[in-house]
Order: structure tokens, then sequence, then C-alpha cells
């Protein structure tokens, strides 16, 4: 089980091949390629990008620590921009760089509740099935997985963190089965383990429901009450008992870390101490992991 982590504080300060630099410094093992400011990004705008794509994949495979995990990029102005003009596109090209650069498994998110006009439950189900059927593409022709992810919203009138699309187990699992019915191992799910508790749901629970279709993860801690992304073991999460639960299910993909947040404050020429810290407080907890693997 290799040790992964994001690229995305990293690369606000330099390029990504630096990034990747001190990820192998610090001895992580994989890359988390982050897209998330993909239209500010000058390399990826051009028409060359699905080579700078294979040209970073290269790279990062040479420094040994190759590009297999990646997230898609999921903020945009939903109530002034239309959909099929401004955004789509711009998370088909995320997506298709991922793939190219190597990664095996790409979080796209899907679209929530207050993204689209007078969306329920039902109307956003439909929404998203088609939205994912129109990538389903893209992980035919580079043998990848889109892996869904388990979001919250904001509650503005209760001042309070709120259930949104795939926040409940088995919401969660009527989405990945949908999908993997007519796309087979093309989607998958990606637990976010910060984001479970924040709803209120039992990360373990939670594990339990969604079994083999978990086949990536963010890994990072809260308190409850805030989305911080910290590390894990420096807030308030039960962590260990949800890296049991996914031992005992066999969970075998990558170990990654979504905890930018622990350092981005940090001057840059304190990152690689921190990340080699972040580093060892992975392998720590990949080794419970393995450990409630190996007993079950």
């Amino acid at each position: 089980m290799l040790l992964c982590t994001q690229t995305d504080v990293l690369t606000q300060h330099m390029t990504e091949e630096a990034a990747l630099d001190l990820l192998a410094q610090a001895g992580f093992e994989a890359a988390d390629l982050s897209l998330f400011r993909l239209q500010q990004t000058p390399r990826w705008s051009g028409s060359d990008y699905l080579e700078e794509a294979r040209r970073l994949g290269e790279y990062a495979a040479r420094r040994g620590v190759p590009i297999l995990q990646a997230h898609a990029p999921f903020s945009f102005p939903y109530k002034t921009a239309d959909f099929d003009r401004d955004i789509f596109p711009v998370i088909w090209r995320g997506t298709e760089i991922a793939a190219a650069a190597g990664a095996k498994r790409i979080v796209v998110h899907p679209i929530q509740h207050g993204q689209i006009k007078d969306a329920d439950d039902k109307k956003l189900f439909n929404f998203n099935l088609t939205f994912y059927r129109r990538l389903a593409p893209l992980c035919e022709r580079y043998q990848t997985t889109i892996c869904v992810e388990n979001m919250w919203s904001y509650d503005p009138r209760r001042r309070c963190i709120d259930h949104d699309v795939c926040s409940r187990p088995a919401e969660f699992c009527r989405y990945v089965d949908s999908l993997q019915a007519a796309f087979g191992s093309s989607f998958a799910a990606c637990l976010d383990l910060g984001h479970a508790p924040l709803v209120g749901v039992a990360l373990p629970d939670m594990i339990q429901q969604l079994g083999p279709r978990i086949q990536a993860l963010h890994i990072h801690d809260n308190n409850y009450h805030e989305d911080s992304h910290t590390l894990p073991g420096h807030s308030e999460l039960d962590l260990p008992a949800a890296f049991r639960a996914l031992g005992q299910i066999g969970y075998q993909g990558l170990f990654t870390l979504e905890a930018d947040n622990f350092f981005i404050h940090q001057a840059p020429a304190l990152y690689p101490a921190t990340l080699t810290y972040m580093r060892q407080v992975s392998a720590y907890y990949r080794d419970l992991l393995l450990a409630a693997a190996a007993s079950s």
C-alpha cells in the first residue's frame, strides 16, 4: 500500500516537477495530482496539454513518485456559469490530464445541492448519473477509474454543516452501484474520511456499508465542526477505528493524505521537514490498516 499525498499547496509556490521532487525527498511513494486551479495554470491551458501531462507523468515515475491518483477541478461559479459551456469542458480537460499523466484513480466531485436550479435528491441523482456517463469514454480510453466522493454542505440558516450528495452510506452505495451496473470498474467510491464525521456518520459504519466500492481515500483530520484538512492525530477524529475498518474490508488502494492545511501557512523552507513528518505519520497509520487486514 503506497503512501501518497496531493500536490495542491506545493504547486501554489512551485512547478509540479519541483513539488514532485519534494515528495520524493520526503519518502512518499506516489503523488495525487491536484488540478483545482487548472484554468489558472498556463501549462494546462494550451493545445499541447496532453503532451504536458504525459511529460509530467514520466517525470514523476522517474523520481519514484508516480502520479497514481488525481483530483479534477471542482470550484466553479455555478449560479452564473453555463454548465455545458463553462464547467463540463474544464472537468473533462482536468480528468483527461490526470489520466494522461498516469492516474489510475481520478476523483470527480458530484454536482451538489445548490449548484443546479431546483435540485431535489431525485433530480440531482439523475443529473449526476448523466454527468458521469459523459466522462465514461475517458475511463475506457485511458483504463482509469473515476471515483465519486462523499460531500457536505453548509446551511447558512442553521449555521452548521449538513448532508449533501453521497454523505449518507445508502445514497453513496446507490450512486456507485448505478454507475458500476452500466460501466463496471470505470467507477468507484473515494471515501473522504473527514467529510463523513462532519455530517454525523460513523466512519466504521460507512466503510462497512461501502465495502469494496472504496477504491480511493482522502485522509485528513478535523474537529467535527470544520473541514480543516489537517494531519491525522492533530484533531479529534477517531481515525484508527476507520483504518482498522478499512483493513477489515480488505482495502488495498493508495494511502492518500489530503491534509495540506497542516502546512499551508508554513514557510516554504520548512516544507521538506514538514513533508517528511507527514510521511512518517502516514506510515504509522498505514501500518494500523495493514495489521487489521492481516488479522481479519
